[in-house]
């Protein structure tokens, strides 16, 4: 008897339990299923072992898994499919990115939906795809062809019982496919996610063909009757024409600032939910776009003890030995150079001499951009020859040469330099695997090797399955991987417009006429919203979440049109929870100022309902002369310099390892400057931008190899984002020299004074620069480091930039002009001057400091202040600040 159930997974797995205890009475029978992917694979078999305790004569197939099984052939990769498009695509003159995978993905639904290429409007379409099938032939097949071959094949497989499962896409291929492997079994049981009433059933007439499908070759179908909240919202999306609140106690909808935020409070709930007995298995992470969240989950899962499986942190290239070995494979495309250089330098898996001495002679060496000059700087004294002949071999390989040439030439360099490692024993298999294969040395009589490096990097980029790790821990999956799950608590985080459903639906190259009116990205769109329905399971926790702006693109996506549904048919708005610190960690960097003193003075504060200026006088211990850097923060927040430079409490340093922070950048934009204008005459130089260029090398080689070892210490996938970053402050760096220099040469200035030191009585400072003209007028610079230049500085003069003031009281009227010189503005303008330059400001500031008058100012400051939990500030307070104080009158 052939069935058909539709209905919720949860509905679902228990009508083929039943099915399935019962077959299992009689042992000899066999059961096969066939899945939508791999994952659901491992859903099921999970599922049934831990319901049946052990299953007999069982096997697990995805649609491609049958037709391997069914013919008894491999079909090449979808990413060897790119490689023979991309290769026909050079030959005709086409080097476009994508276009490969975009003819690979027309090819395949041309197929799966049985229209002959030959019949398509586009001449260059039927071209491309002529040469592709012409290069096949009969020695290789796509997924496709395989799937044809097992329906026009006789085979010998039979089974008892047939068991489709989730496959919820049939396309003419698939038809054929399943309706001959029908007719290999005694019993056929359909089972699929479709609700009649669900609005991507009614807006999309696919499904129902798929339902009338299975219908004919079932006997009768069965739809679950049973109402869940849950269920009823799901069916609600996309559906217009209902009104009507649903609430369901199981969606939580949540708003966080962030993606850092999401994996915060996602970890805290799972902590959570651990305490109270809930078993980690039972508990899925669904994210589209991943790799947006992979920092955040290291760290933050990390600092909860959350084990967690990722496949993106399972790669073989994760394996230190296999990153070196990809390094040195990428060394003839990378270059020589310092950097290319240090990225091979491993005893560890080379078989090398002294890397420490290399270390040493490469470092201290000037820059080096080829072979000569490597061997003329390290190599010089006939020392390290292994190295010396590793790298020869590798850089001098030809750009063009016979597939198994390089085949050959690797397996010599593995077996001569190469230590035992997992690195080494993957490589080398992966070598075997190559030479193996038929296609390439087929597809090119000679291959460069660019694209040979492409082919070995796909491969060392694979997940490494062997090291998989089947422990008690959280599942993290994309959408589609998370259908069918076994979850008892769902949390969906990126529930945003630019992530999920995919925004990126193009089109086939083709038109609609040319594909039998398929809407292919419509077509997709309802894949996704049936996909999101299915999580919506009977009796689910689901956690929906949403953020209000990007880390990683700055952007402030809007809230996915799934959740928007969600949030229409509930009515519930998205609540926006406050992440309160559990970890001992967490509360030590949120609350570095924990300090019974300080604790002591809030309670003081917290018992005046409205507090007097009175409370925050006193009588302090000032050790004169402060620092200007120290005395700026005064007219930002007098309660504020008291805490930190009278008290001592200095906020602790959190060591930062998705960015480089401002301060260390700014050192080295400091001492790149310093060391630059020492000594430098410039009314000598006849072309200032002339006189840069010459130099941008040895600035460009000073500035990196000070930079570079901030950027190795950084998590490595934000490395290259803030690669790109130190690379685009070295441009503005050069602009800023090329303007300075013409300008300084314009103004005709006579002398230079460079990290100058300035002292009185109460103050003290460390000028970045002043000039002075041939008058003897100085002009005082202070270098700012930062992408954004000052808004007004007239106005932030007396706060950002109040140190300029004071070097100004110092040197006295000879002071013409105070500045800043923003030698990283993204506008490119560099220097503003300031109009103000009155003194009387920091001696009026300078009297209340020492009269002990040291209020909390309620500012724009506020919110980068470490001491915002204990700080007393009330706009009453401000009020009477302006009315006793006049100095602080025109900063409020």
């Amino acid at each position: 008897m052939n069935r058909y159930y539709s209905g919720s997974y949860s509905y679902l797995k228990e009508r083929l339990l039943e099915i399935v205890r019962e077959i299992q009475k009689k042992p000899t029978e066999k059961i096969t299923f066939v899945v939508h992917t791999n994952q659901m694979k491992r859903y099921l078999k999970e599922f049934l072992a831990e319901k049946t305790e052990i299953l007999i004569n069982v096997e697990f197939f995805t649609a491609i898994d049958l037709s391997k099984k069914l013919t008894r052939n491999e079909p090449i990769s979808d990413f060897e499919k790119q490689i023979i498009l991309r290769r026909i695509l050079q030959e005709k003159g086409y080097n476009l990115e994508g276009l490969a995978q975009d003819i690979g993905t027309l090819i395949q639904q041309l197929k799966e939906h049985s229209i002959q290429y030959k019949d398509i409007s586009s001449d260059f379409l039927k071209d491309v795809i002529s040469d592709y099938e012409n290069f096949k032939k009969q020695k290789f097949y796509d997924r496709e062809d395989l799937h044809q071959l097992a329906v026009e094949t006789e085979t010998d497989f039979t089974t008892d019982h047939l068991v489709i499962f989730g496959i919820h896409s049939v396309p003419d291929l698939y038809r054929k496919l399943f309706k001959k492997v029908s007719k290999l079994s005694r019993n056929i049981y359909v089972f699929t996610h479709f609700f009649p009433s669900s609005g991507y059933y009614i807006n999309h007439d696919h499904f129902k063909k798929v339902r009338d499908f299975y219908e004919q070759i079932s006997d009768f179908v069965i739809f679950e009757k049973e109402k869940d909240p849950n269920l009823e919202i799901a069916k609600g999306i996309y559906r217009f024409d209902t009104f009507g609140k649903i609430i369901s106690p199981y969606i939580k909808i949540y708003s966080l600032p962030d993606e850092r935020s999401e994996i915060r409070f996602t970890a805290q709930k799972i902590a959570y939910l651990k305490k109270e007995g809930v078993c980690y298995s039972k508990i899925g992470v669904v994210i589209p776009k991943v790799e947006n969240y992979i920092p955040y989950i290291k760290e933050i899962f990390g600092k909860y003890h959350i084990p967690y499986y990722l496949t993106e942190e399972n790669r073989y290239i994760d394996d230190y030995s296999c990153r070196k070995i990809m390094e040195l494979i990428f060394l003839k495309i990378k270059g020589i150079s310092k950097e290319t250089i240090l990225g091979i330098l491993s005893d560890f898996v080379f078989d090398i001499e002294e890397p420490e001495e290399i270390y040493k002679k490469i470092i201290q060496s000037p820059p080096f951009f080829d072979l000569s000059e490597l061997e003329k700087f390290v190599f010089q004294d006939n020392r390290f020859k292994k190295l010396k002949e590793l790298i020869s071999t590798v850089y001098n390989l030809p750009d063009q040469e016979e597939f198994n040439f390089y085949i050959m030439t690797f397996k010599d360099i593995s077996s001569r330099f190469l230590k035992e490692t997992e690195g080494k024993a993957f490589f080398e298999n992966l070598l075997d695997t190559l030479q193996e294969k038929k296609l390439y040395s087929e597809l090119f009589d000679k291959i460069s090797y660019t694209n040979l490096v492409d082919i070995l990097k796909t491969f060392f980029e694979d997940e490494n399955r062997e090291k998989k790790i089947r422990k008690e821990g959280i599942t993290i999956v994309s959408p589609s991987q998370a259908e069918g799950n076994n979850f008892d608590y769902i949390f969906f985080l990126g529930l945003n417009s630019d992530r999920y459903p995919d925004p990126v639906k193009d089109e086939l190259l083709l038109s609609r006429e040319d594909l039998k009116g398929l809407d292919y990205p419509f077509h997709v769109l309802m894949q996704e919203l049936l996909n999101f329905c299915s999580l919506f399971d009977r009796g689910k926790y689901i956690y929906l979440s949403s953020i209000s702006k990007s880390i990683s693109s700055g952007k402030e996506p809007v809230p996915s049109v799934f959740l928007q549904e969600i949030i229409r048919i509930t009515g519930t708005n998205p609540v926006k929870p406050v992440l309160s610190p559990i970890l001992p960690e967490e509360i030590r960097t949120e609350y570095p100022f924990i300090d019974k003193s300080i604790v002591e003075h809030k309670n003081k504060i917290d018992n005046y309902r409205n507090p007097s200026l009175e409370n925050f006088r006193t009588k302090p211990n000032i050790n004169f002369p402060v620092s200007a850097t120290s005395f700026q923060k005064y007219p930002q927040c007098p309660y504020k310099f008291f805490h930190e430079e009278i008290n001592g409490f200095v906020e602790e340093l959190k060591i930062e390892r998705k960015e480089i922070s401002p301060l260390e950048r700014g050192i080295i934009i400091h001492k790149i400057l310093e060391e630059f204008y020492s000594g430098l005459d410039i009314q000598k130089i006849k072309d200032p931008e002339e006189f840069i260029e010459k130099r941008r090398k040895i600035l460009e080689e000073r500035f990196f190899s000070m930079m570079n070892p901030l950027i190795e210490s950084l998590i490595p996938s934000y490395r290259p984002l803030e690669l790109k970053k130190t690379e685009i402050t070295f441009l503005r760096l050069i602009s800023f020299l090329k303007e300075d220099l013409q300008f300084v040469k314009n103004n005709k200035i006579k002398k230079m004074l460079i990290e100058k030191k300035v002292k009185d009585q109460f103050f003290s400072g460390r000028i970045d620069r002043a000039d002075i003209d041939k008058e003897g007028n100085i002009t005082i610079y202070d270098y700012k480091t930062g992408e954004k230049p000052p808004l007004n500085i007239n106005k932030e003069i007396k706060t950002k930039y109040a140190q300029l003031l004071v070097y100004k009281k110092i040197l006295g009227e000879k002071v013409k002009k105070i500045g800043i010189l923003a030698v990283n503005d993204r506008e490119r303008k560099f220097r503003y001057v300031a109009q103000i330059t009155d003194t009387a400001f920091v001696d009026d500031m300078l009297d209340l400091m020492k009269k002990g008058v040291f209020p909390p100012v309620k500012s724009s400051f506020c919110d980068y202040c470490a001491f915002l939990d204990f700080c007393p500030k009330t706009d009453q307070l401000n009020q009477k600040i302006k009315q006793t104080y006049p100095p602080f009158g025109e900063l409020l």
